[in-house]
């Protein structure tokens, strides 16, 4: 029969076997002449299931011995066929089954079934034992292995571990006292279904029904009916007439002989119900039983099915750009009366737009906080599939309550979208009495309040260190920058301007070794107080993309993210204690959750010595890391550069306004009388790099040399260049490497490890940065110390 094929032995023993028991014509549970038809979902390893339906006058217990099979089901499936009263379980049809036999024993009475099916009875607490000899049905041989469970009220009450073929019978007594629901499962036991011919034999329920106890469930629920909407389906039905009810119960089902789950735990005093939940373009079958206070059940009513339609979805677009899908941010200044005539950003564009394949409904747009729907829209709106509605937001906050710079709302776009009923769009606006005047917002307020980031600036201090370069929050220290994927552009959305109104500034990129470069934006002067200004000439957001060189730095009008490029006098007349002229600075973008953004770094930066509060022009850049930091050691003059062999730039350890980042600041240059360009150092082609080094203290003890480089904390790569251009004996030059604290490179001997004189030695050593700055010290031993290069890989 089609069930061998899917014995649980290997495949190619059941093809064996299943032709070996055709050609003796050996009954296992069906005749011996029915080979498997081709078409069988049983041989792919599928079954027939089933599921029963509630007698129409379902049959009550009566007082004492109840069998099972003589009583109603509230529900009932199997995985194979039918179940069978007073019969094995047999084969695909109804009453296919033999009589119920459990090794060399019969039975007279039981329900046969099959792995995968699951009985269920209403006691309504009358009964006070369920008992029942369980097994493998003989007609299946030694075959098979099920587990036979019993449920009180959803709670296990006895299960009969694995039973196969084999297996001695095995007989259930068990307490169902108070019990309302009795559940009996039969499960494969983990192995797949085949064979699993089960025996529920004299299954029965002892009860003690009192005199005059009502065991009479009401009439099944007549005229159900069923109409789609785009919101659900709507289910009525004719009310029942005994005085008794409780209500009701509702189940849906994908077919009409599929099963039927529970829709409604809690039972329905009304006669009618709506499915918001029913699935969409797919047909639902429904049924509803009634059930009175003594907990009868009645026979389900009629079937009814209704296909809900496709909705609309609500897809939300805010045509401002901003970094967050679902959130606008505004800004204004003064009184709705008299306002200044700068431009200010306090309107905003939501789009709705269908890009279902049914009609949407936008049923309601509520708003709350300093903000107004204008031009109002007629309200439900209709949307075909593919049509937009764009919904204009305005900030309404002046100099009165709720006062303050910023402000936060919600708009909320209700539609008739099932997966999305109720979308929220969050509001937030700055607010100014006056334009400039110290009433600016700061860049928290900015970053944080108004378009929701979770970057840290400055936790517990001052964001001002009046142009000093040490890193705060979630700073970045990054003079150059490369793109994580070089195959596209770069992009850059303005934030927010509040410098001087009425002046434009300029975004520029150039490459690493020059200072200026081509202009990636502009901003519209007249929004120089203002979030998301427009760029320059359009009303357009300033928003572009470019294409730049492999490392590149930025420059805002005059600043450049390169702080040796910067005017720094004004810092050191504000008392900036060197290095100075972070004019240009950047943080790692965090979203709403505080989760860092890869490859989006927020722009900020001040003009040099003005106030350092770095709001005065911010932007939003993607597709950005951070480019190596490239230190020539030695390398003059000051503010010296070279190309390497790969294009790279190395800038001197010493700046062009005369820093040094070593100690102490007499390290000589070296060699004396300046490089031999002429020197072919082995081991590399970056000849360049290798032919100037500092470690010369001259007459201080101990001989060490120590730098102090500007950098983010947390863990860092460096690759330390190394070649001794004065030995070509081991010994004569040894000295340790002490990176921030710990000793990474003990009694390093150049030459030793080198291979000889001349010949460059690279070390790679993985640092734990602290406090804003890489501390590297070489003390040496014998002679002096020596480094040629300081690479930070990014």
């Amino acid at each position: 029969m089609s069930e061998e094929i899917q014995d649980k032995r290997p495949a190619r023993w059941a093809r064996g076997m299943a032709l070996a028991l055709l050609g003796t014509g050996l009954l296992i549970g069906c005749k011996p002449s029915d080979p498997p038809k081709p078409t069988d979902p049983y041989a792919g390893g599928q079954s027939y299931p089933w599921t029963g339906k509630a007698d129409a006058s379902p049959r009550p217990l009566t007082q004492g011995r109840n069998d099972l099979s003589d009583l109603s089901y509230s529900s009932a499936s199997n995985a194979w066929g039918p179940i069978e009263l007073n019969k094995s379980n047999g084969s695909q049809l109804p009453g296919d089954g033999q009589p119920l036999k459990i090794g060399t024993q019969t039975f007279a009475k039981g329900i046969g079934v099959h792995a995968g099916s699951t009985l269920t009875y209403t006691l309504n607490g009358n009964c006070s034992t369920f008992s029942a000899t369980v097994g493998i049905d003989a007609e299946v041989g030694t075959r098979g292995s099920v587990v036979f469970q019993v449920y009180g009220d959803g709670k296990l009450l006895a299960a009969s571990g694995t039973m196969t073929g084999v297996s001695a019978p095995k007989v259930f007594s068990v307490s169902v006292k108070g019990v309302k629901e009795l559940k009996l499962v039969v499960t494969d036991a983990g192995d797949g279904i085949a064979y699993d011919h089960a025996d529920w034999a004299d299954a029965q329920v002892s009860c003690e029904v009192l005199p005059g106890a009502d065991v009479t469930p009401p009439v099944a629920p007549k005229s159900l009916t069923a109409t789609a909407t785009s919101g659900g389906i709507a289910l009525n039905w004719a009310d029942n007439s005994e005085p008794d009810l409780a209500g009701y119960r509702v189940s849906r089902s994908s077919s009409t002989g599929g099963t039927f789950t529970v829709l409604t735990t809690t039972l329905l005093t009304a006669s009618a119900y709506t499915d918001t939940a029913a699935p969409q373009g797919v047909p639902s079958y429904y049924q509803v039983v009634a059930v009175d206070k003594s907990g009868n059940v009645s026979a389900p009513s009629n079937t009814a099915s209704a296909t809900r339609p496709q909705s609309g979805t609500a897809k939300l677009q805010t045509l401002d750009g901003g970094p967050f899908a679902d959130r606008l941010v505004f800004s204004r200044i003064g009184s709705l009366a008299t306002p200044p005539s700068n431009g200010v950003h306090d309107r905003a564009t939501l789009r709705i737009t269908n890009t279902g394949s049914g009609a949407l409904q936008v049923t309601g747009l509520p708003i709350t906080g300093a903000w107004e729907v204008d031009p109002k829209l007629t309200l439900p709106l209709d949307l075909a599939p593919g049509k937009t509605q764009d919904v204009q937001v305005v900030f309404k906050a002046q100099g009165t309550s709720p006062v303050g710079k910023v402000h936060s709302g919600t708009l909320t776009v209700e539609s008739s979208d099932a997966a999305a009923p109720k979308q929220v769009i969050q509001l937030a606006g700055m607010w100014q009495g006056l334009s400039e005047s110290g009433q600016e917002p700061s860049l928290e307020e900015i970053v944080e309040g108004g378009f929701g980031f979770k970057t840290a600036f400055a936790p517990g201090s001052d964001v001002n260190q009046e142009g000093r370069v040490a890193p705060q929050g979630d700073e970045v220290i990054a003079p150059y920058w490369q793109r994580i994927d070089a195959t596209a552009p770069v992009t850059v959305q303005q934030l927010a301007a509040y410098h001087t109104q009425g002046d434009a500034a300029t975004l520029k990129w150039f490459s690493k070794g020059g200072s200026d470069g081509p202009a990636i934006l502009t901003q519209a002067g007249i929004d120089g107080q203002s979030v998301l200004p427009r760029k320059n000439g359009t009303n357009a957001p300033a928003v572009a993309t470019f294409l730049p060189a492999a490392t590149f730095g930025f420059r805002v009008d005059s600043e450049s993210s390169d702080p040796t490029l910067n005017d720094q006098n004004a810092d050191r007349g504000n008392k900036c204690t060197d290095p100075c002229g972070q004019h240009v600075r950047f943080f790692k973008a965090r979203d709403r959750a505080g989760q860092i953004m890869p490859g989006s770094y927020l722009l900020v930066m001040d003009y040099s010595g003005i106030n350092y509060d770095y709001n005065d022009n911010i932007y939003l850049i993607g597709n950005l890391k951070p480019a190596s930091i490239l230190i020539d050691v030695g390398l003059t003059p000051a503010g010296g550069q070279f190309t390497d062999p790969q294009g790279n730039v190395w800038f001197s350890d010493r700046d062009r306004n005369d820093y040094a980042l070593f100690t102490p600041k007499t390290a000589k240059n070296e060699p004396d009388g300046g490089p031999n360009t002429a020197l072919d150092i082995l081991g590399t082609t970056n000849d360049t790099l290798y032919r100037t080094y500092r470690g010369n203290v001259g007459s201080l003890t101990p001989r060490a040399i120590s730098f102090d480089i500007p950098l983010e904390n947390g863990p860092q790569t460096l690759r330390l260049h190394f070649a001794d251009l004065a030995h070509t004996t081991a010994g004569k030059r040894v000295f340790d490497v002490v990176a921030e604290g710990q000793n990474v490179l003990p009694k390093l001997d150049i030459v030793q490890q080198a291979g000889n004189g001349n010949t460059a030695l690279v070390k790679t050593v993985n640092v734990q940065v602290t406090g804003g700055v890489l501390n590297l010290t070489l003390s040496a031993s014998v002679d002096y110390p020596s480094i040629a290069g300081i690479e930070i890989v990014r």
